[in-house]
C-alpha cells in the first residue's frame, strides 16, 4: 500500500507535538483512582451506555494512563508512537466502518421515520494516540489504509479527523 496522502494546507502544523511534563504525567499516573470511577459513570451517562462510540478508544482503558502509555510518554520513540497510533487508527476504522454500516442498513430498512444523513465512513483519533508523530504520522498511517485526514477538520490538532478515500476516477 502507499503512504501517499493529501497534504496538510498552509498553517496547520503537523510534526510531533511536545512532550507533556514529567511532573504532570507522574500525577496524572499516581492521582487517576480518585477520579476514575466519577469520569466512568460520567462517559456512560454522556454516551448513551456505550462510551466508545465512534472512537478510536477501547473501553475504559481510555481513561487510565496505564504502565505501557506512562513509559511510551515518557521514552517512546517515533517508531514506538507509530506502532501506538498504528493499533488506534485499525481500531478507529473498524468502529467507523462499523458504524457507517449501521446508519446505512437503518435508513434502508424503511422502517423508521427518521433517518441518519450522515452515512460516510469516519472516524478520529485523540492526540493522546500520536503525540509522537503529529497529524504527518497519521496521514501517512491512514493512507496505508487507504484513509486520509480531513485536514479542515483537524486544524486544530487536538483530534485527527479521517475519512475514507474517495476513489479517483
Amino acid at each position: 500500500m502507499t503512504t501517499r496522502h493529501t497534504p496538510a494546507p498552509p498553517g496547520v502544523e503537523t510534526g510531533p507535538l511536545p512532550a507533556r511534563s514529567e511532573v504532570g504525567l507522574a500525577l496524572q499516573f499516581w492521582l487517576q483512582w480518585i477520579w476514575l470511577l466519577p469520569r466512568v459513570v460520567y462517559d456512560v451517562l454522556d454516551n448513551g451506555g456505550d462510551p466508545d462510540e465512534g472512537t478510536a478508544e477501547p473501553g475504559p482503558s481510555k481513561l487510565v494512563l496505564t504502565s505501557a502509555r506512562y513509559r511510551l510518554e515518557r521514552r517512546g520513540t517515533p517508531q514506538d508512537w507509530s506502532d501506538f497510533a498504528d493499533r488506534a487508527i485499525a481500531r478507529g476504522i473498524e468502529r467507523g466502518l462499523r458504524i457507517a454500516d449501521e446508519r446505512r442498513d437503518w435508513n434502508d430498512s424503511g422502517k423508521y421515520r427518521y433517518q441518519w444523513k450522515d452515512t460516510a465512513a469516519h472516524t478520529f483519533v485523540r492526540k493522546r494516540y500520536y503525540r509522537g508523530i503529529g497529524l504527518a504520522g497519521v496521514a501517512a498511517l491512514a493512507a496505508r489504509r487507504g484513509w486520509e485526514v480531513d485536514w479542515e477538520r483537524s486544524r486544530d490538532g487536538d483530534v485527527a479527523h479521517l475519512v475514507l478515500r474517495r476513489e479517483q476516477g
